[in-house]
């Protein structure tokens, strides 16, 4: 199987950012997580959430953000469910994080299932 992997630079209110694609010829479940967010409550980009093809029909999820020491800052087993930046209610410090997505999902051409395990490092930014 032959992969091409598409970049995708932007800029959006002063705010430079990159997101990674692969394109998927198999009609697979593909994943698309952006490489920092802004949890300041201005309704940009104030969440993190690893979402994934609109298509695929999710069977388990599991994502984890860790800090930099590897402590578990949040957890979600609901794809819809996103990070706001904060650990037992406190706000993190500026910094990358680390995430972790574990999942299983119904591929569109059919009946058949895809395991996606893929990780990634998000900046948070203030």
């Amino acid at each position: 199987m032959r992969r091409t992997l598409f970049a995708l630079a932007f800029m959006l209110l002063g705010f430079a950012g990159q997101a990674q694609t692969n394109p998927n010829p198999n009609n697979e479940c593909g994943v698309f997580a952006p490489n920092a967010f802004t949890p300041n409550r201005d309704n940009t980009n104030d969440e993190f959430r690893v979402l994934v093809t609109e298509a695929c029909e999710p069977l388990e999820y599991r994502l984890r953000v860790f800090d930099r020491y590897g402590r578990l800052v949040f957890e979600s087993i609901n794809p819809t469910e996103s990070w706001d930046g904060s650990y037992n209610g406190r706000q993190l410090k500026e910094g990358v994080y680390l995430w972790h997505l574990l999942a299983l999902y119904t591929v569109p051409s059919g009946q058949e299932t895809t395991r996606l395990e893929e990780k990634g490092s998000v900046v948070l930014m203030r």
